[in-house]
């Protein structure tokens, strides 16, 4: 019996699924039914022996009325789309954590202090950050879009019944057979009393159901507001120049944060050379890099680097295309590598002296392995030089 109503309800709203099921959640005990599925064909109604014994026909009717309304209203397309709202803003807010975690070392320094170790401080700031978000999402957010949606499911029962009172009477049993309070809400449902209310309202004025489908509306249309900007700022975060200044300077602020540790480790003040002078910030570069060969003279990378800041600068304050060509020279001494002749050429062609950069370049050209096409364009430029007549 119960079988063949459900199945006309279905029939009735034209909801397809695969089959009517058996629910033992707490053993059955529950007044309850669900929808688990997206599709029709994966679809399946659960029902409780609990909502079986307990219910007369007309309020079955409006329990399966209201799981109907959940399929019809998409709430689980809609769910999905919020746990993919989740992913989005986790994956945007990652960078602004990091940030507050380096920003915040000052704190951690004094903490230690206290005895307590740094890198147990800052897997708990970090995981207290993760997990506030999360909470702060379901909570707030989840739980908001949650209790509406079933409001709406509540509502819904309008458009299969004549009336809502089967629906009344059936949570008035759940409120009875549970023994739960009926003002008390939970974050996923309006409490029972809420819930019959807006019903007894519906009863009285059907605009209260055209009310709630509004407020949802606007509620998404709000949502996804927020969930483009966040995506907006997560873009530019990762990918825009906004989010590479960012990260230039965060990396700037961990550098100096190590050098702080290690006042003379010569590889920190190389990449941080290279930090500035990816920023253009030429003055800084050049500092870092020669502090850099201070403490360590004989690394062909950081002289190279500095070499070609010095022949290629714009700031010809900073421009030296003359100590150019000696740490060039420096670098080829521990390393023969082709990028390392090009600084050199390039070097000695500021410096006017064109068939020395010539034969720096076509050594450059010759020690290039793969694609050759930038030192080729580099011997190009220097002949052409030549045969200008540069001198």
């Amino acid at each position: 019996l119960f079988r063949n109503r459900i199945e006309a309800l279905c029939e009735k709203t034209d909801l397809k699924h695969a089959d009517i099921l058996h629910w033992p959640l707490f053993g059955g005990r529950m007044i309850t039914a669900g929808v688990m599925g997206l599709i029709g064909r994966f679809r399946y109604i659960l029902v409780t022996d609990a909502l079986l014994q307990h219910l007369e026909t007309q309020e079955l009717d409006a329990v399966i009325s209201h799981e109907i309304g959940h399929i019809k209203k998409n709430h689980l397309l809609f769910y999905l789309f919020f746990f993919a709202g989740y992913l989005l803003l986790s994956y945007a807010t990652f960078d602004l954590i990091v940030y507050v975690l380096i920003y915040a070392e000052p704190v951690y320094r004094f903490l230690e202090e206290s005895g307590i170790a740094g890198g147990s401080i800052h897997s708990a700031v970090f995981s207290f950050f993760i997990i506030a978000i999360f909470l702060f999402y379901f909570r707030f957010v989840f739980g908001y879009f949650m209790r509406n949606f079933e409001r709406q499911a509540d509502v819904y029962v309008y458009t299969v019944l004549k009336s809502g009172q089967p629906l009344i009477s059936t949570l008035e049993k759940i409120a009875e057979v549970s023994g739960q309070p009926m003002d008390k809400p939970n974050w996923h449902h309006f409490s029972i009393r809420d819930r019959i209310d807006y019903l007894q309202k519906c009863e009285s004025d059907k605009r209260w159901i055209s009310r709630q489908d509004r407020k949802i509306k606007k509620s998404i249309a709000v949502y996804l507001s927020f969930i483009i900007i966040i995506a907006g700022i997560g873009y530019h975060m990762n990918f825009g120049k906004t989010g590479k200044r960012l990260s230039a300077h965060l990396f700037e602020k961990i550098l100096n944060q190590e050098l702080e540790k290690n006042p003379e480790n010569a590889n920190l003040y190389g990449v941080l050379g290279d930090v500035y002078y990816n920023s253009n910030r030429y003055p800084e570069a050049a500092r870092a890099y020669e502090t850099a060969i201070t403490f360590k003279p004989d690394n062909p990378r950081v002289l190279n680097n500095l070499a070609w800041l010095y022949a290629t600068c714009k700031d010809e304050f900073i421009k030296n295309p003359e100590r150019a060509v000696r740490l060039a020279g420096q670098a080829l001494s521990y390393e023969q590598s082709p990028h390392i002749w090009d600084t050199l050429a390039q070097s000695l062609y500021e410096t006017g002296r064109m068939e020395e950069a010539i034969d720096a370049a076509q050594q450059a050209l010759d020690l290039a392995k793969g694609d050759r096409t930038y030192y080729k364009e580099q011997l190009k430029k220097f002949l052409a030089a030549a045969k200008a007549g540069r001198i």
